[in-house]
């Protein structure tokens, strides 16, 4: 199957190139523009407590939760000076009728606006569209806002939070794309050693990319898509097609030497092409797994992965092998003269001293591996907020200027919605919220609580009984005020303000209290919002799904190469050893982002966690990508095998015809993905440095080692199968071309 396509690409070769040139120009207009179709968020989910308490709150009170808050300060005047009034007032005037603009709630009517030190307010903009939408209602807002004269003013709030992370992940991108495309030339030109040979790669990752975003641009238009599939896309493409189309223009350039262009093309497909072929589908068995997840960040993250990884293999399988038929021997054109430097024959000698001592390899590497994931016992999951965002940016100045004026839990409280079976301002409901309430007063975490039944700490349940005996004529005009706020027919919110920031674990404590406190009062049903409470339905909801997603990627997994090796016991090992690198980057993540080790050099401040989302993105995305050189060593190997039988001396052959190929296409790999440790949002700089110490350890300590030790200990047993199975297996076998000579198309070189 794989020659007859290399055939049949040769052949077409021109009509192949002619058509991707087409989808490439139609390509093209959609690529600078797909960012803004795209949609920021993602990190929740409908289905779980804490967004539907969010719905509840719409649809019973009213209230909307899209708004901006402006925060004025002084180091000289308080909040409630004439002049700082006059100020603000004029500020917001602009904003005043703007049909964006729902309602401004100012610190003059709200006295928990104001910071207890009294230089500091800020005025809530209530908007009009979701906090997801409200990014594109900015520029008009801010025309509008005026700088006060003797004020500092700092625009904060989740739209403005959104607004930055699209232009920040803009920003990154260009950044990353500008980095890693002349490290990628420059690594191939050293490679090859022409550039000629070194462009074609580039080529098949620059196409795959550009036609992906476009594509992402289409769907975009009918589904939700996270701005971060731009990110993860472009590390992807760029690093997978490099990727491929290396090994393969690789093996060209061997076979040219000793065939016509046609057998060449031929010979490249049925070895090469095949094992990228099947390295390809690992890696997108593991993005696909993303798409059952409950949360729209993963969902369009795999459908954006596993269309890259798609469109790669279909560049590797068409575009590539018509290039390389066009070009035929002139492929090592424009030929750079470079120090010789003599590594003739390191690879086999290494793995020659490797099974020499196989036991005495692998016990020092598996404590290598095992020692890089031990930060991973210490793994701490959270959600993000704008602390992911560096300091320069206004969102976080903001962030940062609120938890410091009013305390780290005063602007996310815990939101408890409770809904009773009748009036909640009935006596008997009044009761049952003061006791409630006052239970979890008793709780040393929480500060305050703000409600209908919680306004003077000094007024008893008896007289809240008659404060509220006619809701309709409430005698005190802020108890009023509060009721109309807070409380409406069936349903009340009460405000839980904690001591502690909302991702601590004393915040999830109070969430944890106030569910079990519910429990109760039968007859309510209580829903529970806030960060906190966010944080907490996440991690549950995305870890009870992700051992279904380590089920279906191994299995298939397993199955692909069980197709490819015809062994059932390579497919194991492959699967254990890419558990050990993914150990390892697990590690490095905790290790650097979560406990803060080299924040100086990455230039981001240590989140004292890991984004709940990230080890699940990652282990889809690693688990395929860094099979890749497993998958092609492995192939080298079983074709030395099919021809001589030898377990070790294959092994050695193996490595010695991969060695420098892998090594380098691991290299441009890593440096792709090191591109984005540049990125100014920490989630891109995490996934970044995650690929690539994934792959470097993989390329490295686990290929040049573990590997040929651990094949050298299996020995023949690498190559079983019962018979039954092999029966049941395709043949896919590595054939020589009908016109070769049998077993040429697997000579090493």
């Amino acid at each position: 199957m794989f020659e007859r396509l290399g055939r049949t690409m040769y052949r077409r070769r021109w009509a192949v190139v002619a058509l991707w040139l087409v989808a490439a120009a139609v390509a093209a207009p959609w690529f600078p523009r797909a960012a803004g179709f795209l949609r920021v968020g993602g990190f929740s989910s409908p289905n779980i407590e804490s967004a539907q308490a969010r719905e509840t709150l719409t649809t019973d009170l009213g209230q909307n939760l899209s708004a901006i808050q402006v925060v004025y300060s002084s180091p000289t005047l308080v909040a409630s000076d004439r002049r700082f009034i006059d100020q603000v007032q004029a500020s917001l005037a602009g904003l005043q009728g703007s049909p964006a603009v729902d309602s401004i709630v100012l610190h003059t009517y709200n006295a928990r606006q104001v910071s207890p030190d009294g230089h500091t307010a800020y005025e809530n903009v209530i908007l009009k569209a979701a906090p997801e939408q409200s990014p594109n209602l900015l520029p008009d807002l801010e025309q509008h806002l005026v700088q006060p004269p003797d004020l500092k003013m700092i625009v904060a709030g989740p739209p403005i939070f959104y607004a930055d992370i699209v232009k920040l992940s803009a920003s990154d991108l260009r950044r990353a794309e500008t980095v890693a495309f002349p490290i990628a030339a420059a690594v191939l030109v050293l490679v090859f050693g022409s550039v000629v040979a070194a462009g074609v790669p580039l080529v098949i990752g620059g196409a795959s990319v550009l036609i992906t975003i476009a594509l992402i641009a289409l769907i975009a238009q009918f589904r939700e898509m996270s701005i971060f599939v731009l990110n993860v896309t472009t590390m992807l493409g760029l690093g997978l097609g490099v990727d491929y189309a290396l090994f393969m223009t690789n093996r060209f350039r061997e076979e040219i030497g000793r065939h016509s262009v046609e057998e060449a093309v031929a010979v490249t497909i049925a070895t090469s092409g095949r094992a990228v072929f099947f390295s390809g589908m690992t890696v997108c068995v593991g993005l696909l797994a993303l798409v059952g997840f409950d949360f729209m960040i993963l969902r369009t993250v795999g459908i954006a992965g596993s269309l890259v990884v798609l469109l790669t293999l279909i560049a590797a399988m068409s575009l590539l092998p018509a290039l390389l038929g066009i070009l035929g021997p002139r492929v090592n054109a424009l030929a750079i003269s470079l120090p010789a430097i003599n590594v003739s024959g390191f690879w086999h000698r290494l793995a020659h001293k490797v099974m020499r001592r196989p036991v005495a390899v692998a016990l020092p590497v598996l404590a290598i591996l095992l020692l890089f994931g031990y930060p991973l016992r210490n793994i701490d999951l959270s959600s993000p907020d704008a602390s992911i965002l560096p300091k320069s940016v206004p969102s976080r100045q903001g962030f940062d200027q609120l938890q410091s004026s009013f305390g780290p839990g005063a602007l996310d409280p815990v939101v408890v919605v409770v809904k009773a079976n009748d009036a909640i301002l009935s006596r008997a409901n009044v009761d049952r919220l003061y006791d409630f309430t006052h239970q979890l007063l008793r709780d040393q975490r929480i500060a305050r609580i703000d409600s209908v039944v919680t306004i003077d700490p000094r007024m008893t349940k008896a007289q809240y009984e008659l404060l509220y005996s006619d809701p309709s004529r409430i005698p005190d005009l802020y108890a009023k005020a509060v009721a109309e706020a807070t409380a409406r027919d069936r349903t009340a919110v009460v405000n839980v303000i904690g001591r502690y920031p909302p991702l601590s674990d004393e915040s999830r404590g109070i969430v944890a209290e106030t569910r079990e406190l519910a429990r109760q009062y039968p007859g309510w049903q209580v829903q529970v919002d806030g960060g906190a409470a966010e944080v907490s339905d996440v991690v549950s909801r995305l870890y009870s799904e992700f051992p279904a997603a380590i089920l279906f990627i191994a299995i298939s997994t397993y199955v692909l190469l069980l197709i490819l090796f015809r062994s059932i016991v390579l497919p194991l090992k492959a699967l254990i050893m890419n558990a050990l690198s993914l150990a390892a980057s697990y590690g490095a993540l905790v290790w650097v982002f979560q406990e803060g080790h080299l924040a100086g050099l990455l230039r981001f401040t240590p989140l004292g966690f890991v984004e709940a989302s990230l080890p699940i993105i990652m282990f889809c995305t690693l688990f395929g990508l860094s099979m890749d050189y497993e998958v092609f060593l492995l192939s080298r190997i079983q074709e030395s095998y099919d021809a001589s039988g030898n377990n070790t001396a294959a092994v050695a052959e193996g490595l010695q015809s991969s060695g420098k190929i892998i090594t380098s296409a691991a290299l441009i790999v890593v440096c792709v993905s090191l591109s984005f440790v540049s990125a100014d949002i920490v989630l891109i700089k995490a996934l970044g440095l995650g690929v690539a110490v994934a792959v470097a350890v993989d390329a490295t300590i686990v290929r040049a080692l573990l590997v040929p030790a651990t094949m050298r200990l299996l020995g023949k047993w690498n190559w079983f199968a019962p018979e039954f199975v092999r029966k049941l297996l395709p043949e896919v076998r590595v054939e020589a071309p009908a016109s070769l000579p049998r077993g040429l198309a697997g000579e090493a070189p």
